[in-house]
C-alpha cells in the first residue's frame, strides 16, 4: 500500500503492474501485490498520463511486485513451519500409552530447527522488503532521479536538509536488518560434553526476527511519510488514485507537511504505531476492500 503511494510520487507506468505480466510468472504472492497496487492506484489521473511516458521504470517501481512477493512467500512458508510446531508434541521423553501400561520414548523432538530457520526467514524477508523500500524512499528525495521534484522534498532546499535525514535514518535501519538477516539456524556451539553436539540456535534466530520486523516497521514508516509529501510536491495538479489519496489524507491528520526542518522522531514514531498497530491496513480495507497477503 505504501509503495502504491510511491508509484504515483514518481509517476510509475501503471503498466508493471499489468494483470497479463504477472500471470506469466507463477508466484501468487507477486501477483497479488501487482493487483494491490492497481486497486489502490484505481482512477489515478497520474497513471494515466504516465501510462506510457516511459519504456520502463526503474527496478524499486518496476520490480516491487517481484520484491514484495518474494518476502511475502518467505513469510507465509515460515507462518506454515511454526503453526506446525505449534500444534506438535515437543517434550522430551515421550509417553505412550500402551494397553494398561505405557512405553517411554526418548528422542529429539524438542529440537527448534524448524523454528529456527523459520524466524530466519523471517528476517530475511524483513530485509528483502527493507531494501526495495529504503530505495524508494531514496529516489523520491533525490533530485536526480525523481523526475523535478524538490531536493529532499522541502521547498527551500538549500536552507532545509528536508527529507535527508529521514533517508539516512532508513539506510542504517537497511545496514542492521542485513547483520540480523544472517541466519542464525547454520550456527551451533556444542553443550553438555558433546552430547548436545549440532545445537538448533532457534531462540537467537527469533530474537533477531523480531528486531528486524520492528526495523522494517520503521522503513515503512519513513518510506510512508515521505511519499506523502512527494505527492504533495508534484505540480502537474494531477490526482492520485482515490485509495492513495485517502491515505494520504489520514496521515495528514497526525503528520503535518514539512515547510522547514524540525525534528522528526515524534512523525516517524506516529506512523509507525498506526502500522505496527494495523491501522493501515484497516484504513486500505474501507477504501479498496479485503486485502490480499
Amino acid at each position: 500500500m505504501i509503495s502504491a503511494i510511491s508509484y504515483e510520487a514518481l509517476s510509475g507506468t501503471i503498466l508493471g503492474c499489468d494483470e497479463r505480466l504477472h500471470f506469466a510468472k507463477q508466484h501468487s504472492e507477486q501477483q497479488r501485490t501487482a493487483s494491490l497496487i492497481r486497486r489502490m492506484t484505481a482512477g489515478s489521473e497520474i497513471m494515466e498520463k504516465y501510462r506510457y511516458t516511459r519504456t520502463q521504470d526503474p527496478y524499486v517501481l518496476r520490480c516491487t511486485p517481484h520484491f514484495h512477493g518474494a518476502g511475502k512467500r518467505m513469510l507465509r512458508q515460515a507462518a506454515e513451519n511454526i503453526e506446525e510446531e505449534m500444534h506438535s508434541v515437543s517434550d522430551n521423553p515421550i509417553i505412550f500409552e500402551e494397553g494398561d501400561d505405557a512405553v517411554v520414548l526418548m528422542g529429539g523432538n524438542f529440537d527448534g530447527s524448524y523454528v529456527g530457520a523459520a524466524a530466519d526467514m523471517t528476517a530475511i524477508a524483513a530485509g528483502i522488503l527493507a531494501k526495495i523500500s529504503e530505495r524508494r524512499a531514496d529516489r523520491m528525495v533525490n533530485r536526480f532521479l525523481n523526475y523535478d521534484l524538490p531536493a529532499f522534498l522541502v521547498k527551500n532546499p538549500g536552507l532545509n536538509n528536508g527529507y535527508m535525514i529521514p533517508q539516512y535514518t532508513a539506510a542504517g535501519l537497511v545496514s542492521e536488518i542485513r547483520i540480523l538477516a544472517h541466519p542464525a539456524s547454520v550456527d551451533s556451539v556444542p553443550t553438555c560434553a558433546n552430547q548436545e553436539d549440532p545445537v538448533f540456535m532457534a531462540y537467537t534466530a527469533g530474537k533477531k526476527s523480531y528486531e528486524a520486523a520492528r526495523k522494517l516497521t520503521y522503513i515503512a514508516a519513513i518510506e510512508l511519510m515521505i511519499a506523502v509529501q512527494a505527492l504533495e510536491c508534484r505540480t502537474d495538479g494531477l490526482k492520485p488514485g482515490k485509495a492513495v489519496q485517502a491515505v494520504h489524507d489520514e496521515v495528514r491528520r497526525f503528520v503535518p507537511e514539512v515547510t522547514e526542518d524540525r525534528y522528526f522522531g515524534e512523525d516517524e514514531e506516529a506512523l509507525y504505531r498506526w502500522i505496527r498497530e494495523g491501522c493501515l491496513n484497516f484504513f486500505a480495507e474501507e477504501q479498496i476492500g479485503k486485502l490480499d497477503f
